[in-house]
């Protein structure tokens, strides 16, 4: 058989092992390359991702503490001004049913968040409705 003769199988093997090495550094120097890069991206994109969502979390979580205590604060002034008013009301008119201070509660929730969500004014500390603080 011509293929097994001594004298042709040292250029068949020396033609494997030169068409081999010249596709494996092909395929080293650009297929893989290229397949690095793209790891490369994908790595610091979901790096990015990864610390844009934790700062997202944060930022959250600042917000929601910063609207819960100006959202108690306004329920605190409310309050005292219903107080206020209630004490004025119960002076003036001691005959005149009192107002329990469960529709208190509730006048102070509803008033707090109306102008908290709905309204651009907002209440001073003496208690006065304002458009301009």
């Amino acid at each position: 058989m011509p293929q097994l003769d001594r004298v042709i199988i040292l250029s068949q093997i020396f033609w494997l092992f030169l068409m081999f090495l010249v596709a494996y550094i092909s395929y080293a120097h650009f297929v893989l390359s290229n397949l690095l890069k793209t790891f490369l991206v994908r790595w610091w994109k979901l790096r990015k991702d990864i610390t844009q969502v934790a700062l997202k979390a944060r930022l959250i979580k600042f917000l929601i503490d910063s609207n819960t205590q100006s959202l108690r604060k306004i329920y605190s002034t409310v309050r005292s001004i219903l107080l206020s008013i209630i004490k004025k009301l119960s002076d003036n008119n001691l005959n005149k049913s009192k107002t329990s201070f469960q529709d208190l509660n509730s006048l102070v929730l509803k008033v707090s968040l109306e102008t908290s969500l709905y309204s651009s004014k907002s209440v001073t500390k003496s208690g006065i409705y304002s458009y301009w603080t």
